[in-house]
């Protein structure tokens, strides 16, 4: 029986299947689900460490925290409408150490939901689906993404 559930929220493209698809699993179970979005820390090449100047830094941080707000107010409407009790956690971490941390958070859940790794989104999802599938010790759906989705 799976009572609760971890999915990752990313924010984006402007549909979130994984989120999408845990309150599906969350409405059909009536499982508690716990949405966690990450605002990750800007990359910075080694080369580049003291000529980025702190103010585009910062902004990068509020791009990401913006990203992350808005992929959580999705979710909560969309848990909302579907009459799934949810809660939400928004992380800051770097990429590695969010992938690491999902994964031992995703433990103490029946289930963990995370979004098929796209190539032109980067390694944070990929690093992220290889630690719910590795880390997490438990059960976990990938859910792929459609055809045309942005």
């Amino acid at each position: 029986m799976i009572k609760d559930l971890a999915v990752n929220l990313s924010g984006r493209a402007r549909q979130d299947f994984a989120a999408d698809y845990a309150v599906s699993v969350g409405a059909a179970f009536g499982a508690h689900v716990v949405g966690i979005a990450f605002v990750y820390d800007p990359v910075i090449p080694d080369g580049m460490l003291g000529g980025i100047p702190v103010d585009v830094i910062e902004i990068q941080r509020e791009e990401a925290s913006k990203t992350a707000t808005a992929a959580v107010e999705r979710f909560e409407r969309s848990a909302k409408a579907a009459a799934v009790s949810v809660e939400t956690r928004v992380l800051e971490a770097s990429l590695g150490s969010g992938a690491t941390l999902f994964g031992s958070i995703a433990r103490r859940f029946d289930l963990a939901v995370v979004g098929q790794a796209q190539r032109e989104h980067g390694a944070a999802e990929d690093l992220l689906v290889e630690a719910a599938l590795f880390d997490s010790g438990l059960r976990c759906w990938l859910c792929p993404i459609s055809k045309g989705a942005g």
